[in-house]
Order: C-alpha cells, then sequence, then structure tokens
C-alpha cells in the first residue's frame, strides 16, 4: 500500500418497520487519516388521501478516533416532503362519477388502470402534487462548506425581488415551492424570499411510478377488468357480457387469464359478481372475498370487515399489518400476499413476476412481464 494510500469501509442496514416507513443508515469512512461519515434515514410514502411522502434525517461527517463509529459533528439535518392539494379528500368524497366502468376507487391502485373510456386527465387535479417542502439545518459546518452556502447566499438573494442583503443560509435552508391553483407559475420561497418560476412542477404520485415507466417501454404488460370494461394485454377494451363470461365459466368465476405452458405459473379466476378472486400460483392457490358489507373508513378507503385469504383451502390468513408468503418459512417462495394501506389486495407471484391488485369496487389488475405474455390465454388474451 502507498503511504497516500487510504482503506474504505462501508456498512449499510435496511429495515422495514411495522408501521411501512424505512429506515436507512450508511456509515461510509476512510481511514488512517481521513474522517468517517454517517447517514441516517427515515422514510415514508406517500399514501393517497392519508399521508404525504416524508423523508428526515441527517448527515453527521467529521474526524473520530474510534474506528467505524460516527461523529458528531458537522451536522446536516434535513426534513423533506411534498403533498396533494389541501382540497383533495374532500372532492374525492363528493366525487360521483356515475360511471361503473371508470369509479373513482380506480385511485387507489397504483397505477390505476386507466384505458380509453377511463382517462388518466380526468383525475389528474386529485393526484398532482402542488407543495414541497425542504427544510435544512446546518451544525458546525467547516469552512469550505460554510464558504459554498454564503455564495448560494448571494445568489439566491440577488434573484428575489426587492432589496435583500442576507437569507442567512449558512445556518438553515427553509424551502417551499407551491403551485397555485389558476396560475402557471410556481412560488418558490427560500428562507422568507420569494421567487416566481414561470412553470408548473408537476408530479402525478398515481402515474408517475416505477410501474409506469416499465409498462411505457414495454417491459411490463397489463391486463385489467373495472366492471364490465375488460383491458386486454394488447390494450384492446372489451365488453364483458354475460355470453363473454359463460365462454370461460368454472362454476361460480369465470377465467381472466392462465399460463397456458407445459409448466404453467398462474391463473386469475374472478368471482360471480366480480366480489372477489382465486389465483393461483404454480400449485399453490389463495382465496380472496372481503365481506360484501364493508364499509369506508373516515379517509375514504375501505374498511372490510374481514382480510382473510384461504390459502390452499388448508389454512385461513388474516391479512391486517402483515405480509404473508408461502411456503412461510422458505427462503425462495412461489408468492406472497398482504392489503396495502389503500385496502388493495396485493399478491406477488415469484415464479413469474407477476403483479395481481385486487381492489375496491371488484376491479382487477394485473402487471405481467412482457416475456410471459404469449404464453398467457384466457380473456386477458386476445380473442380471434
Amino acid at each position: 500500500m502507498h503511504g497516500n494510500d487510504a482503506v474504505y469501509y462501508a456498512e449499510v442496514t435496511h429495515t422495514q418497520q411495522p408501521n411501512n416507513s424505512v429506515v436507512m443508515a450508511t456509515d461510509t469512512g476512510c481511514f488512517p487519516k481521513a474522517g468517517s461519515m454517517c447517514f441516517s434515514a427515515d422514510y415514508r410514502p406517500l399514501v393517497f388521501l392519508q399521508r404525504p411522502f416524508q423523508l428526515t434525517g441527517e448527515v453527521v461527517f467529521g474526524e473520530t478516533k474510534v474506528p467505524k463509529q460516527c461523529p458528531k459533528e458537522p451536522r446536516i439535518a434535513f426534513n423533506v416532503s411534498y403533498h396533494l392539494p389541501d382540497y383533495v379528500e374532500r372532492i374525492y368524497h363528493a366525487l360521483d362519477t356515475k360511471d361503473r366502468s371508470c369509479p373513482k376507487e380506480i385511485l387507489r391502485l397504483t397505477p390505476p388502470p386507466f384505458s380509453g373510456d377511463c382517462r388518466a386527465d380526468r383525475f389528474s387535479p386529485l393526484t398532482t402534487v402542488t407543495g414541497l417542502d425542504g427544510h435544512f439545518t446546518f451544525t458546525k459546518l467547516p469552512s469550505w462548506i460554510d464558504m459554498l452556502l454564503h455564495r448560494l447566499d448571494h445568489a439566491v438573494s440577488a434573484v428575489v425581488p426587492g432589496r435583500v442583503h442576507t437569507l442567512n443560509m449558512t445556518d438553515h435552508i427553509n424551502v417551499q415551492a407551491r403551485v397555485l391553483q389558476w396560475s402557471n407559475d410556481t412560488e418558490i420561497q427560500v428562507n422568507g424570499g420569494t421567487i416566481w418560476f414561470p412553470s408548473r412542477f408537476y408530479h402525478n404520485v398515481k402515474m408517475q411510478h416505477s410501474y409506469t415507466s416499465r409498462i411505457e417501454y414495454g417491459f411490463l404488460s397489463v391486463c385489467s377488468l373495472v366492471h364490465n370494461k375488460l383491458t386486454t394485454f394488447n390494450d384492446r377494451i372489451l365488453e364483458l357480457t354475460n355470453e363473454v363470461r359463460d365462454e370461460y365459466r368454472v362454476r361460480d368465476s369465470f377465467l381472466l387469464t392462465a399460463d397456458c405452458s407445459l409448466t404453467p405459473k398462474m391463473a386469475i379466476f374472478v368471482l360471480d359478481d366480480q366480489k372477489g378472486v382465486q389465483i393461483y400460483t404454480g400449485g399453490n392457490y389463495l382465496i380472496y372475498e372481503p365481506d360484501s358489507g364493508a364499509g369506508l373508513n373516515s379517509n375514504g378507503s375501505t374498511l372490510l370487515s374481514t382480510m382473510t385469504v384461504n390459502i390452499n383451502d388448508e389454512q385461513l390468513i388474516d391479512l391486517r399489518n402483515i405480509v404473508y408468503q408461502y411456503p412461510p418459512d422458505d427462503e425462495f417462495y412461489d408468492f406472497r400476499v398482504y392489503i396495502d394501506r389503500e385496502g388493495v389486495l396485493v399478491v406477488e407471484n415469484q415464479l413469474n413476476g407477476a403483479v395481481v391488485q385486487y381492489g375496491p369496487k371488484g376491479i382487477v389488475n394485473l402487471l405481467l412481464p412482457t416475456v410471459h405474455k404469449g404464453q398467457m390465454c384466457g380473456l386477458c388474451s386476445d380473442r380471434e
């Protein structure tokens, strides 16, 4: 090793909390002469009508005498969040689309299974972020960072309307961005100074999702059923009449789609009146039939008197606040199933990478890796 070489170490932990927040801690550093850096954060994703996105944490760096121990200073603490408009919950509860093929409950799924008959722009005011907040506080920063913050302070002060000598950005930075309802401008406040930016900040929490980009680039294919409107893997919209359903009927259900290869990995049956689903994954299956007498929570999400799933007709699993996998004790499992915070049943099939969502109003949405689309049969595959 040369005299100026340094040995780097890194330790990363990632913990899933019961409240669905994610805590990450990274301790990186080099020695013998350099200091170390520690990063910790608490991440809470946005939940529609319930809570905003929030990321809080701190970065601490500097010299330490004990290897792999975090220093106490200098320190940068941060709190970043974004949220939907204040009026969203009120409008959502009052909304009545009067169209069973495009109900407001479609927004519960992520991404929502929009189609030509139920367009995304119909609901975009309810799912577009209009507020962004960022709060940063600094403690005993080194002189070179302090100098950079001084220069940033002068640059921002120069573009703030009026005579502003300083915004005190070496101590803290508070940023607020707001998109006004009847304007194409974005109002940005930095430590009390206001700047108008001639463009709208745009982020749709339901449509700008990792699933959405994979769908747009053709890596994922989607089949969805909303009331009696079926959108096939090839984006064809079909009306499911009783005659069409009967062609795929099996007792009190009909086949939505199935893997018809020599080694089938999945099949989805929808119960009559779309009151539940039966999903096969390889040699196992689950049945989910929520209580038809369900009501609504105060936040508008479906309140189910039962969240129980039947596994192989052998056991009943209550999905309240748990993620269940089968087999339960194996490192490699066939599927896992849970109820998300918006009352949607989610089944992740590890055998072929498919994700099945069953939401309020009996909405069914299937996300399937496109490489498997050619071996699927049933209603989701285009009928000749």
